[in-house]
């Protein structure tokens, strides 16, 4: 058997507040995403989550999935793509859609799917990206010396 699929988990940390708070841009992202990287689309759903302000946004694809869970109040955006087809690189899907909402710190886990027993396929590649600003305060964070008393 030959099926061999990506799955892509990405976690936002404080992103732009002013974009994940209207749920009609983050619905205008995922459709700029799908259409960027040619996903054919079946149908976009909405779907408010626990939270007051919670939401998600699932899109099942003739190829895959894209999902999004969006916490405005955290800051923070959960993105789920599985795909399936070779030409697209899910990866590349992933850095498209943290440009958009532009975290201070994300987390981005890859795991190849459908390998079929090889090792490879259980072990999951992470990537962390902090912006630059952010490494800064945390530095800073170290330098701040106590007076003594």
């Amino acid at each position: 058997m030959n099926f061999r699929g990506m799955q892509v988990a990405m976690d936002m940390y404080n992103c732009a507040l002013d974009i994940i708070s209207d749920q009609e841009k983050v619905k205008g992202i995922m459709l700029n995403t799908a259409k960027h990287f040619h996903f054919e689309v079946i149908t976009l759903d909405y779907s408010p989550t626990s939270g007051a302000e919670d939401y998600a946004y699932i899109m099942p694809c003739r190829s895959g999935h894209l999902i999004l869970y969006v916490f405005p109040s955290l800051g923070y955006v959960s993105v789920d793509l599985f795909t399936t087809k070779e030409e697209t690189n899910p990866e590349f899907v992933a850095i498209y859609i943290r440009k958009q909402f532009a975290p201070d710190q994300s987390k981005l886990t890859l795991l190849n799917r459908g390998d079929f027993g090889t090792i490879d396929d259980m072990k999951p590649r992470r990537r962390k990206q902090i912006r630059p600003i952010r490494r800064a305060k945390d530095a800073l964070k170290k330098l701040v010396i106590m007076p003594k008393a």
